[in-house]
């Protein structure tokens, strides 16, 4: 379930939750919800950035249904499972605070950083060590498992967004189109044509509308979530 192209979409799990924010014009800056655009910076993945944006997975409803310990250890491994997937990263900061990512993947690309694999597999481990970190450990391997096999039955592509989240504070900004914008452009570097990402229902997955791409397929299917089942609609959207 560690294949190389298994497809990893954090939005899967709820993170891009709306904020209601007014549009306020004060001199040279467009201040948004108090945030000045101009401000954004955008930047390549930098060891520093790991624990602010495993705090972005860790924010999500369904994180709620572990204890903090084991919510933690989850985010952490999902997190270097998907740094140990992509070949593109774009980080997006607001004063030094992360409010957003995004990670592609060139699936032809042979260049992969192992470390992030390794701490992966750690992670899970010490996941294993208890009833409910093994409950947590299941759920990633199944929940991945499935798109892995539902991608390799329904569309082949060469890119993948692997990973994808806004801050819910900072959600309708254009921050996640401007991430999204940088990543097409790579795509487009690497003479790559067509990406797809997942998503499902307890997501913005409007938002791959809203940049024209295509909803490729859909599946619902049934996860243990830490003790109780939760059913999930997953989408595929292709580009």
């Amino acid at each position: 379930w560690l294949n190389k192209q298994t497809a990893y979409d954090v939005t899967a799990y709820g993170l891009l939750k709306a904020v209601v924010m007014f549009p306020i014009l004060s001199g040279s800056f467009l201040l948004l919800g108090g945030i000045s655009m101009n401000k954004i910076i955008y930047r390549p993945y930098r060891s520093q950035d790991f624990n602010p944006l495993s705090d972005i997975i860790n924010i999500h409803g369904d994180m709620k249904n572990y204890t903090p310990a084991a919510a933690v250890r989850m985010s952490n491994a999902y997190l270097r499972l998907c740094l140990a997937e992509q070949t593109f990263t774009q980080v997006a900061l607001d004063n030094g605070k992360h409010i957003g990512v995004i990670m592609g993947n060139n699936l032809h690309s042979t260049h992969r950083p192992l470390k992030f694999l390794i701490q992966a597999r750690w992670d899970l481990f010490a996941l294993s060590l208890t009833a409910e970190g093994r409950r947590a450990r299941d759920f990633l391997r199944k929940s991945i498992k499935f798109m892995k096999s539902y991608y390799l039955r329904s569309h082949i592509t060469m890119g993948q967004i692997v990973f994808f989240a806004i801050h819910p504070a900072y959600r309708s900004l254009g921050i996640g189109k401007e991430l999204y914008s940088r990543f097409l452009n790579y795509m487009k570097n690497e003479s790559i044509e067509h990406c797809y990402v997942y998503t499902d229902t307890t997501c913005n997955y409007g938002f791959y509308e809203r940049q024209n791409m295509l909803q490729c397929g859909t599946e619902k299917i049934t996860l243990q979530l830490n003790a109780s089942p939760k059913n999930f609609l997953f989408f595929i959207y292709d580009n």
